[in-house]
């Protein structure tokens, strides 16, 4: 990610607690601060990121005005289930609801006692959904978000550290909980497969997939042991994954085996999207943007914002992305 995660902490279920955060400010260079994350819709976008700031867009055109959030902590990810309604989430195992297009938020879950942060979410209707993050964390909800209950994805352990946590347990339920919480990867990514399986990336290579809607897990045999930080399916049926180090990898088989793909970058690739018309786009630190056409196994590598990183793209206008990342949103148009 293009921020660090230093964070640990024991969830627990929890209603928004007392006292309540502070609300994000209203900053007229908002639209230049850090950012993280964008969502699309039928009727514009909505970026979010540093100190609870919200950008949202009735176009294409990308005339953002900024939302009203009570919140100011950093947000690392807005995923939308339809134009009006949509989620937030950020450090502090913060979740946020709108049901306006993001034009205004609601505070769900803020646990600043838990001290880490939700990377990302899925939702597969307004009442059905799980948020993932640091240290193996998941929160699910089946209400729209009014209650979010905590899972452990004892499924994603190791077989040793099993065993470890079962030695613990049987001394001390105290410390077995504190082990825990600190012993499970970082999941950076969710990514809904078109069998409607679900599939996770994070920290040591980490790949997972769950077929009853991520209540349990199967890993996949390690084939890289740095950091994944999405993946995406491709139209064809294709995955690729993503991560440091320009490292790409690819499976055409479903996850059963996987290659490394040739990019010419070393930069981090922190987002990645699969457009209209079949290409996938890649974003990374170092200002850049790798795209490969429909059908093709190429990236093409371009350096579009020079000393900028690059988290995650949306697709604009025909030829043309909204990006976002250290300096904000912008849109890109690459040249034919």
């Amino acid at each position: 990610m293009l921020f660090p995660l230093v964070l640990i902490g024991t969830p627990v279920l929890a209603d928004v607690p007392t006292p309540l955060p502070n609300p994000a400010i209203h900053a007229t260079k908002a639209s230049v601060s850090p950012m993280m994350s964008l969502a699309q819709t039928s009727a514009g976008m909505i970026a979010v990121g540093n100190r609870g700031h919200v950008l949202y867009s009735s176009s294409v055109k990308g005339e953002w005005q900024q939302a009203k959030v009570p919140v100011s902590t950093m947000l690392t990810r807005v995923v939308m289930v339809n134009d009006n309604q949509g989620w937030a989430l950020g450090h502090d195992a913060t979740i946020l609801r709108t049901d306006d297009g993001g034009a205004s938020w609601q505070l769900q879950q803020w646990l600043p006692e838990v001290e880490i942060p939700l990377l990302d979410a899925h939702f597969f209707d307004v009442d059905n959904g799980i948020a993932v993050g640091a240290y193996g964390q998941l929160f699910r909800t089946a209400d729209g978000g009014k209650h979010w209950q905590f899972e452990f994805l004892d499924s994603l352990l190791i077989e040793d550290d099993r065993l470890y946590l079962e030695e613990i347990r049987a001394e001390s339920e105290e410390d077995y909980l504190a082990e825990r919480a600190a012993m499970l990867p970082h999941i950076n990514g969710i990514t809904q497969l078109k069998d409607g399986s679900l599939f996770i990336v994070g920290e040591m290579g980490l790949m997972a997939r769950s077929s009853d809607q991520g209540r349990t897990w199967t890993r996949l045999p390690e084939i890289y042991f740095g950091s994944l930080l999405d993946m995406v399916e491709t139209q064809g049926g294709d995955w690729v994954a993503f991560g440091l180090r320009g490292n790409v990898f690819q499976s055409t088989d479903q996850g059963q085996s996987w290659y490394p793909l040739e990019v010419d970058t070393l930069s981090t690739f922190n987002g990645g999207r699969v457009m209209s018309d079949g290409s996938v786009i890649l974003v990374a630190n170092g200002g850049i943007l790798a795209r490969r056409e429909k059908d093709s196994d190429d990236f093409v590598v371009h350096q579009v914002a020079k000393g900028q990183d690059l988290v995650d793209v949306v697709e604009g206008q025909p030829g043309q992305y909204w990006v976002v990342g250290s300096h904000g949103v912008q849109d890109i148009t690459l040249k034919q």
